[in-house]
């Protein structure tokens, strides 16, 4: 008796509402099967393990009280398929060999881990690993094993983001996700290498987060990345992005001084969606340094917006500047600012001083620098806010 003999769409359906029921480790453990990670049926948006279900339905079919053993079986794994596709089962192969069937199979994964997602829209580890959306104790997992067939440096499938070090960079549109850094810098320029892939095939992956046993999975793109501070730019959405953010673009748009996405989410909390994107962009015009202090230090160095999100600044990198995070709240408590004539640092009359600060190049020395429009407005309300209403008028 081998596969050939699977006929029965009764003996199918309660194969795959016991594994339903039961979790694919619980229904491996009840019959004794082991997991396959190639061969998938794909029914109603939900992926099932096809030789594992094939076995138990031939199982419930003919009467026996558990599935046959390996060696009853026609020779072959992939020997199931055809009397599952017989049935009217469509049967997918993760061992995908071009780039839109590897699209396709992830989008496949995708649907399915929806589908599975509890009430809270968590899934066990379990239900992740069984589909191969994350599969290893590192933080960047590509399988090189089956994603080399589509590109040589194998192709990154799932980002596990725990929070604890970064967690200002996870937000509800994205995330800035760093760069590996292990005793291993082979493997993590390879891991680096694989994420890039994902960009260019422009293929999905998938970005965890851990919630004690559950996980919580989001389908995201690469949007782009910067070398210097070892980030990329992942975004949450169910299309690619239009374009990949791989270097300094800002010179070829118009420069736009106001305009930005910042919402209020439940009533209270504000947002802002394209934070993660205008760091990225910063730190690409720019560089990861900041030119006020000389700190160099990327998770150290933020992204300042000169007109800010509450006075309906834009996101234009032109519109920023890289600072250390001291500097960065002193910035945005007017202690200081920079004269869009001389590009020099100016503290407030009363204090502190610009040493006091921490500024030791007060002038900008840069390749690129902000644009006049965005400094002399920032100038500007600096001005009014110390009660120098007619240094402003004069400048008007």
């Amino acid at each position: 008796m081998g596969f050939r003999d699977l006929t029965s769409a009764t003996a199918m359906e309660k194969a795959l509402a016991e594994y339903n029921d039961l979790g694919g480790k619980a229904f491996y453990g009840k019959y004794g099967v082991s997991s396959s990670t190639q061969y998938y049926i794909s029914h109603a948006d939900l992926l099932y393990d096809a030789r594992a279900i094939a076995r138990v339905a031939l199982g419930y079919e003919h009467g026996t009280s558990s599935p046959l053993s390996s060696d009853q079986f026609d020779a072959g794994e992939a020997s199931a398929n055809p009397a599952l596709r017989a049935m009217g089962y469509t049967v997918l192969n993760s061992h995908t060999e071009t780039v839109d069937a590897e699209r396709e199979w992830r989008l496949a994964v995708w649907r399915n881990l929806l589908r599975r997602q509890d009430s809270s829209g968590m899934v066990t580890a379990d239900i992740v690993r069984s589909v191969g959306a994350y599969g290893n104790y590192r933080g960047i997992w590509a399988d090189k094993s089956r994603t080399q067939k589509i590109h040589p440096d194998g192709v990154t499938i799932g980002l596990k983001h725990t929070g604890q070090h970064y967690p200002d960079d996870l937000n509800e549109n994205g995330a800035l996700y760093h760069y590996p850094i292990t005793r291993q810098p082979g493997r993590d320029l390879g891991e680096v290498n694989a994420t890039k892939a994902a960009a260019a095939l422009r293929l999905p992956l998938f970005v965890i987060t851990e919630h004690g046993n559950l996980r919580g999975v989001r389908l995201a793109w690469v949007e782009g990345w910067e070398d210097k501070s070892s980030l990329f730019l992942v975004s949450f959405d169910e299309t690619p992005p239009v374009q990949v953010l791989d270097h300094d673009r800002s010179e070829q748009q118009p420069f736009q001084l106001q305009g930005n996405r910042r919402r209020r989410r439940n009533g209270t909390v504000v947002t802002r969606p394209d934070q993660a994107r205008f760091k990225l962009e910063v730190f690409q015009r720019y560089g990861p340094r900041c030119p006020l202090s000389g700190i160099s230090i990327p998770q150290m160095v933020e992204a300042a917006h000169l007109r800010g999100h509450a006075d309906d600044g834009s996101s234009d990198p032109r519109n920023g500047l890289p600072m250390n995070a001291a500097l960065h709240r002193a910035f945005d408590a007017h202690l200081f600012a920079i004269n869009p004539e001389t590009l020099t640092a100016e503290a407030r009359p009363e204090g502190p001083s610009l040493k006091a600060m921490g500024i030791v190049h007060p002038k900008l020395a840069l390749d690129r620098q902000p644009h006049p429009e965005a400094l002399r407005w920032r100038y500007n309300e600096w001005l009014r806010r110390t009660g120098r209403e007619a240094e402003v008028a004069a400048g008007q």
